[in-house]
């Protein structure tokens, strides 16, 4: 009897270690499902963190392309853009080098990563195309950075010349300037009006009214000046007349005119005029007259002169390249 309420006590005491062991091996399953389920929802964020990153390159390399395409549009403008242009390029290569070296470190921090799923994989053969891509574009810019820098070189070399041409004309305006001077001194004594024309302003158009300096390009030009200080006999109408000659003081055969004789104290005077206006004059006001060559100009020196019914008002010189 005593031996069956022994083997009853061993039977319960090892179904009670199974119950034990069971529970026990229940828990580690648990356990290593929760630590997949961590490891899983780390490796997706991951993967959502490098594909927002992978956006953001995107979008700033289509960025910096339109910042690039609109640099080299610009080029082509005015040259006092040139320093500007050149720090803009400047940039554009720093951020480039910039998305290189994040490029870079996405790409090692993906394969340091033990990740092994398909989404992932697809994910990083996506980054090394867009990459790739990337590259072609750096390459385009690069070769565009030395068709930038060849034509500024050129533009370079334009720009002496013409400083060089300016640095001529200029010495050029300044002899016309005595000759013209003395002229007026002698017609001042010879025909005067009785009052002057001053502040002499002479504007040259080209296309679409764009303000230049060069002959070829001048379509018309338009003279401002004042009439100041008119004697009370004097304030009635008068013919005001514009007339165009060279530095030498031979009427320009490019600009259409019309003789009309002017009065001197030696009797008249026939001048070629290009403009006319009739005004009665006030004690002040400020005047504007124009024309328009019916050729091509050519470059050099030219001369502007005012005369009324009355006599000589003044002249001012001007330069075309």
């Amino acid at each position: 009897m005593s031996n069956l309420n022994n083997e009853s006590n061993t039977s319960k005491t090892g179904f009670k270690v199974a119950i034990v062991a069971l529970g026990l091996f229940l828990l580690a399953a648990l356990g290593g499902v929760y630590h997949y389920s961590n490891q899983s929802t780390a490796f997706a964020n991951k993967t959502t963190l490098l594909k927002s990153e992978l956006t953001e390159l995107n979008e700033e390399r289509l960025g910096l392309e339109a910042e690039v395409s609109q640099l080299t549009a610009n080029y082509e403008a005015e040259t006092i853009e040139n320093t500007e242009l050149e720090a803009k390029i400047v940039a554009a290569e720093t951020k480039i080098k910039g998305l290189k070296n994040r490029i870079y470190k996405i790409k090692k921090e993906l394969s340091d990563t033990k990740i092994s799923n398909e989404a992932l994989q697809q994910r990083i053969a996506d980054l090394n195309a867009a990459k790739e891509e990337l590259f072609v574009q750096i390459a385009n810019l690069e070769t565009d950075n030395k068709g930038l820098n060849a034509a500024k070189e050129s533009l370079d070399v334009e720009l002496a010349a013409t400083n060089d041409e300016n640095t001529e004309l200029m010495a050029q305006v300044e002899v016309l300037t005595a000759k013209t001077t003395r002229m007026q001194q002698r017609l001042f004594t010879l025909a005067p009006a009785g009052f002057q024309a001053t502040g002499f302003q002479i504007q040259v158009a080209g296309r679409k009214e764009k303000l230049t300096s060069k002959a070829k390009q001048a379509r018309a030009i338009k003279v401002d000046f004042n009439l100041a200080n008119i004697p009370t006999t004097l304030q009635k109408e008068h013919e005001i007349y514009l007339v165009i000659t060279d530095g030498e003081g031979i009427p320009v055969s490019k600009i259409a005119s019309t003789p009309i004789d002017v009065p001197t104290a030696e009797g008249a005077l026939k001048v070629e005029i290009a403009d006319m206006k009739t005004i009665a004059l006030n004690e002040n006001q400020k005047l504007s007259m124009a024309f328009q060559p019916t050729d091509k100009m050519d470059a050099g020196l030219y001369n502007v002169a005012l005369w009324s019914n009355a006599g000589y008002l003044g002249s001012a010189a001007f330069s075309l390249r």
